[in-house]
Order: structure tokens, then C-alpha cells, then sequence
């Protein structure tokens, strides 16, 4: 049975990413500050500049190896090869569903991209694959 192919797209050279060229990841220093960072339901109202305040929910990025700017984090990275398919990417998913952190990140933006076909990151592909 033929599956179909999810594209990865890096960030920074907008070319495909083969297997074993590259991966998806997120700063955990990033992930880190914005749990340290969550609104507390008890507290008061924000102001408006209190929420400008807040950090920006960490996103997933996508590079080649080669083309993945050496910041130094600590990131989670995901390889390639893991959310090649539909199953995959599910797989992947789930997987990460089990880390206390990664409702945290964007990755549910990554998948509804993704599904709706207009991904930036991770899209549908024309290859197909065997199953």
C-alpha cells in the first residue's frame, strides 16, 4: 500500500529536506521560559502590556543539518525521517503527547498546516512510499 509523503521544509533555505539531511526542533530554553512564564488563573486581570510581555509560544523549526544556525540551545530535535508519512507523524505525535513540555509549542500549528496541505514546515508531498 502506497502512502503518501509528507514534505519537511527548512526555514532557512526553503528546500526539501531528505532523510538523514535534517530535522525538526524546538528550543527548550525557549519551552522552559514559557512554562516558567504561564498565566496564573488566580492572579489579576493582565494589562495590556503585561501580555506583550509574555514570551512567544516556542516553534518548531525545520533545517537541514547544514543549514541549522548554531545558537547554542538545548533543542529537542526530531528527525526527518519520523513524520515522513501520515503514520509517522502520528506516531512522532504521540510520542510527544508524553513530554510535559510540548503542549507548550506550536507543533498542533504544524500539524494543521500540514494536514490542510499549505504547511511551511511540514507539508503533503507528490512521492508516494510503500508501505
Amino acid at each position: 500500500m502506497d502512502q503518501e509523503r509528507l514534505l519537511v521544509i527548512c526555514d532557512r533555505c526553503q528546500q526539501a529536506i531528505a532523510d538523514g539531511d535534517g530535522f525538526l526542533h524546538v528550543s527548550m530554553i525557549q519551552v522552559m521560559a514559557s512554562q516558567d512564564d504561564k498565566v496564573n488563573p488566580d492572579a489579576p486581570a493582565l494589562s495590556l502590556e503585561a501580555l506583550f510581555g509574555l514570551p512567544d509560544t516556542p516553534r518548531w523549526q525545520a533545517h537541514h543539518t547544514r543549514c541549522c544556525p548554531d545558537v547554542g540551545d538545548d533543542d529537542y530535535d526530531v528527525p526527518v525521517a519520523q513524520v515522513r508519512t501520515w503514520p509517522r507523524l502520528a506516531s512522532t505525535t504521540a510520542r510527544l503527547m508524553s513530554k510535559t513540555w510540548f503542549a507548550s509549542t506550536d507543533w498542533a500549528a504544524l500539524l494543521e498546516s500540514a494536514a490542510s496541505g499549505g504547511g511551511r514546515r511540514v507539508t503533503r508531498g507528490a512521492m508516494r512510499e510503500a508501505s
